[in-house]
């Protein structure tokens, strides 16, 4: 391992736990490590030199990036579901988490970073909430435990989404480490 490898991979190390960071504010963390990675990548070939990480690696943790993105959106569903909505509740619930995020940001800048994570928690709920108030066969109070088991499956789905945020993070160093 030469000098230049051991500081990108201590450079990785400190810019990936920032990503993980912004990963549990529902910010693309995951996808910013992804970045960094591809970035070391093309500084350590710059002069001829072998890379930093093998193909096989920089796919896999593409692979894992889209994992982590399809089980977050899953679990919102799921925790809709799970609380008894039904499709448009669902898709609400994914749907209201994407513009809460957006909104929160906006709205939410006071509170410092969790703006976003609140905007998408508190959109799944409405999300949820709207979309199984379009059916009208039931009252709005019943529509409560919906829009909660979606914000608990956004919760959960980031929650499953740091984690393999976690692993992403862990097989880059450990790759950059040991080549």
């Amino acid at each position: 391992m030469t000098i230049d490898g051991l500081i990108a991979a201590a450079l990785l190390g400190v810019l990936g736990g920032g990503c993980l960071v912004l990963t549990l504010l529902t910010l693309p963390g995951n996808w910013l490590l992804l970045l960094v990675a591809a970035v070391a990548q093309w500084w350590s070939t710059r002069d001829g030199g072998a890379g930093l990480f093998s193909w096989w690696t920089l796919g896999g943790a593409f692979v894992l990036c889209i994992v982590g993105e399809v089980l977050e959106t899953a679990m919102s569903a799921a925790g809709a579901s799970a609380g008894g909505a039904r499709g448009r509740g669902a898709w609400g619930a994914i749907a209201g988490s994407l513009v809460g995020a957006l909104v929160g940001t906006v709205l939410l800048a006071f509170i410092p970073l969790a703006g976003t994570l609140l905007g998408a928690l508190a959109g799944a709920a409405i999300g949820a909430f709207v979309g199984e108030l379009t059916y009208g066969d039931r009252p709005a109070t019943a529509l409560v435990k919906p829009a909660a088991g979606a914000a608990a499956g956004r919760m959960a789905g980031l929650a499953v989404k740091l984690g393999v945020g976690a692993l992403l993070w862990t097989l880059l160093v450990g790759a950059a480490l040991w080549p």
